[in-house]
């Protein structure tokens, strides 16, 4: 391989090739590939390297030319100016934030290549050059979608104030804003309420030798320990569930009247904590305690009602969520007389969404809390024909199938690992009618696709 003089800091000018999976623009100096984020085919860009490997670099974006260039750095290709794809970002942030990678580009063009990226992986991955891979669908307002939001928040010792926002991109450099466009401004409003309330427990009363009154900050904060804020909402109901992320249990009397301030704010219908030692990493501990108000929430989706608690797997977008399950149910294709394998099943979504048009299905899943929500949701919406079980798929599946149990049709809704080669060998000798396959990772999906044509 050709060796390159790059180096963190260096400067240059490039015009971006393509988009990379993750949104990022592909450049090219000197036949090294150079991904720039926020920066669209086409486009001329000075840029600043900040990642030099031996394959690859990674640079950000010093300037981008408005107008036509000709001759970048390295290569021959021009570039044409701003894109006609460029939008401008609705949030203040953009690019600071880690959360969004595609806000500057136009919707209908994000799906575009949101439908190219799962074409090349299933071609150069999977070797599957011939499926046809349909349009996105997409939303008619792709905003105000989230149903959940976590929020790191950080005490600001010169304000004596919290402060919330989102995480840098690829760090725990918090950005402070007190807006998302993803979360609707009911769960905006929640976070900045309960932000209020932290900070007021921040103050104590002085009074003066005069008799006047006033509010000091107090230098160490009483709640250093909440490191997050989590809101979920219903879309159902409007209902709003807040979980407090602590580093130690909430306990003894102030602790508990902001716990019962939280649980009076408008729509606030729960309030929960879950313990977490670390403020980076994981944001939920092993455990969720309801404080005060409703163990759960309550959404409608297709027709079903799913009590939602705290830890809850729900897809994170309730309009989008409906649309995913009519695709299941749809090439699942169902017979009265069906016998379905729901693995990986969760909280039993799709199992009861599917128990509707079938005989009879089994949903197969490891996190017991998991199967609890599952059993409670069948019950709550009085579907007899879905049963859960406890267990790893990859030993469940497999010796079902062995003992001869057989599913004319099985779901698959495996975790971003995607499927273990064990459930894909036994479901493949098993000859089930159809396999349903729903993922959140195109990268394993292709992988998994590759031993399910082969098989």
């Amino acid at each position: 391989m050709k060796s390159h003089s790059l180096k963190i800091g260096d400067e240059l000018t490039v015009v971006a090739e393509r988009l990379n999976d993750d949104g990022d623009g592909v450049a090219r100096n000197d036949g090294l590939t150079i991904f720039v984020p926020h920066l669209l085919p086409t486009e001329t860009a000075n840029v600043v390297i900040t990642q030099v490997e031996k394959r690859f670099a990674r640079a950000r974006v010093a300037s981008r030319q408005e107008t036509a260039s000709k001759g970048a750095a390295g290569q021959g290709a021009t570039g044409q100016g701003a894109s006609s794809l460029r939008e401008q970002p609705a949030c203040s942030v953009f690019g600071a934030c880690g959360g969004c990678q595609l806000q500057h580009i136009d919707y209908q063009a994000q799906l575009a290549h949101k439908r190219d990226v799962i074409e090349s992986t299933l071609r150069r991955h999977a070797k599957l050059p011939d499926v046809p891979v349909l349009p996105t669908l997409g939303m008619q307002h792709p905003w105000r979608y989230r149903n959940q939001v976590q929020v790191p928040i950080r005490f600001d010792e010169r304000s004596g104030r919290f402060i919330g926002g989102f995480f840098a991109p690829a760090s725990h450099n918090l950005v402070p804003t007190d807006e998302c466009h993803l979360e609707p401004v009911a769960m905006e409003r929640t976070v900045v309420a309960v932000l209020e309330l932290l900070s007021g427990a921040q103050t104590k009363r002085s009074v003066a030798a005069d008799g006047h009154v006033s509010d000091v900050p107090v230098q160490v904060p009483v709640y250093a320990h909440v490191h997050h804020i989590i809101v979920r909402q219903s879309f159902t109901t409007g209902q709003l569930m807040v979980i407090l992320a602590v580093r130690r249990p909430l306990q003894g009397a102030s602790e508990l009247a902001l716990v019962e301030q939280i649980a009076a704010l408008p729509d606030v219908v729960s309030v929960a904590q879950t313990v977490q030692p670390q403020a980076h990493g994981p944001v939920w501990g092993s455990t969720v305690t309801v404080l005060a108000g409703a163990p759960h929430l309550t959404e409608r989706v297709e027709g079903l009602e799913f009590l939602i608690s705290p830890r809850s797997f729900f897809q994170v977008n309730t309009e989008q969520a409906g649309q995913l399950y009519q695709q299941v149910l749809r090439y699942a294709d169902l017979r009265p007389t069906d016998q379905v394998l729901d693995a990986y099943s969760g909280t039993g979504t799709i199992s009861l969404l599917l128990a509707e048009h079938a005989k009879r299905v089994l949903g197969v899943e490891n996190i017991r809390p998991a199967v609890e929500d599952a059993k409670r949701n069948a019950q709550h919406n009085r579907v007899t024909n879905a049963r859960f079980v406890v267990g790893e798929v990859e030993q469940v599946v497999p010796e079902r199938l062995a003992k001869g149990e057989q599913f004319d049709v099985v779901v698959l809704d495996p975790p971003r690992r995607g499927c273990h080669p064990d459930v894909l060998h036994a479901i493949t000798s098993a000859k089930p009618r159809r396999i349903v396959y729903v993922s959140c990772n195109h990268a394993t999906l292709a992988r998994d696709l590759g031993i399910l044509v082969a098989g």
